[in-house]
């Protein structure tokens, strides 16, 4: 099967699998994942359970990367909630876990070079993509490239993920910052570039996961505060790892290190998979709320059909209607009549009106209604 197959089977697939239903980060603010993001109390079972059954990754990186994948599963180990499946060149199927494709499909330590600095990395990542339709999220890891990568360089790195993100908008692409372990000369680089990259998911409302955030603090739970480690460097205050963090248990650090990771990840999975906060970092559904969650049409645009995930607290009668741009019924996906159960939930439309006839290119609005609860609402672009 061609490339020009293997896309055009993905978007088909796209459009009728609810666990790609595009929980690409859409939105017009920036998700920054750092220290700040690893309390796991915070983020409720039910989002958990979310990424188990619908967040799929590819995770690709070399030895300081395994650290991520370490603190996944000594998280598993102490509690099995927070269960995961990482396969070693392949996608896991396992149910209830949340399913890693580490590496690519030739081998599992991957440099620059095997993901998104030459063109034959870059087809390495397309072809798991284009191999693993289910796939919706994928990253790669800094070793210590940027301890002497140029400016440029750094640039050709965000270019390349720009153009993969461009190809599978469907997919989320994670941007990361390189580990802090460097001093003196090689470590202001290194910041330099990790501010470079910062910069650039800020101004452009990426993802970033701060891999040297998370290297640079370190929770002291004998006071209760965060604790920041730096250096000086002709004048400039350096972040650098943390002592408590100094050690060589796995990945080039600590367990503590590897764990305060995973539980990172875990936070900014779920926020991918729908979780939101307001500013203080309590989810900001309103109490009482039936409707957990209605997820964003993927694909979006479509041509064919489009999918929608939901979630509901308890079975309730459910009624999804499709409205046009004046505001107009245009379509019942569901008319509320029965009773739906608890649960996470998926529905498909095709494009057509009551009718059955196809509707023109637009923008249309999808609606979610229970009894008593009424405009949770998503976006759908259908393109013919």
């Amino acid at each position: 099967m061609d490339n020009r197959v293997c896309r055009a089977f993905r978007l088909i697939v796209l459009g009728l699998l609810l666990t790609i239903s595009a929980f690409s980060w859409g939105h017009s603010t920036p998700l920054i994942i750092d220290h700040t993001s690893e309390d796991l109390t915070q983020i409720p079972p039910a989002w958990i359970d979310s990424v188990q059954a619908y967040i799929k990754l590819h995770y690709a990186h070399t030895s300081h990367g395994s650290q991520l994948t370490t603190g996944l599963t000594r998280i598993e180990a102490a509690d099995p909630a927070y269960s995961v499946a990482i396969g070693a060149r392949y996608l896991p199927t396992e149910t209830g876990a949340f399913c890693i494709f580490d590496g690519q499909e030739h081998d599992t330590y991957i440099t620059p070079d095997e993901y998104w600095e030459t063109a034959a990395g870059m087809n390495y990542t397309r072809n798991v993509l284009d191999n693993n339709p289910t796939v919706n999220v994928s990253m790669w890891s800094w070793c210590t490239q940027l301890t002497y990568y140029s400016e440029a360089q750094v640039q050709a790195y965000l270019d390349s993920i720009t153009v993969l993100e461009t190809e599978y908008p469907s997919v989320t692409f994670v941007y990361m910052t390189c580990n802090a372990q460097a001093t003196g000369s090689s470590g202001y680089n290194r910041y330099l570039r990790n501010e470079q990259i910062r910069q650039y998911c800020t101004t452009n409302d990426k993802v970033l996961f701060d891999f040297a955030d998370l290297d640079s603090w370190w929770f002291n739970p004998t006071t209760e505060v965060w604790e920041h480690s730096t250096y000086d460097y002709e004048g400039n205050t350096v972040p650098v790892e943390h002592p408590q963090f100094n050690g060589s248990e796995a990945g080039h650090t600590t367990y503590e290190s590897c764990e305060q990771k995973g539980r990172a990840v875990w936070w900014m999975i779920a926020r991918l998979a729908g979780w939101e906060l307001d500013p203080s970092g309590i989810d900001n559904r309103p109490a009482g709320s039936n409707v957990l969650y209605l997820g964003p049409a993927c694909p979006s645009p479509f041509s064919s059909s489009t999918c929608l995930s939901y979630d509901l607290s308890t079975s309730s009668r459910v009624r999804i209607s499709v409205f046009d741009v004046r505001g107009r019924l245009v379509r019942g996906l569901t008319e509320g009549d029965s009773e739906t159960e608890a649960g996470l939930h998926a529905i498909t439309w095709d494009g057509s009106d009551t009718a059955g006839k196809p509707l023109p290119s637009g923008v249309y609005y999808i609606q979610l209604s229970t009894p008593g609860e009424i405009g949770k609402i998503s976006k759908a672009v259908l393109l013919r």
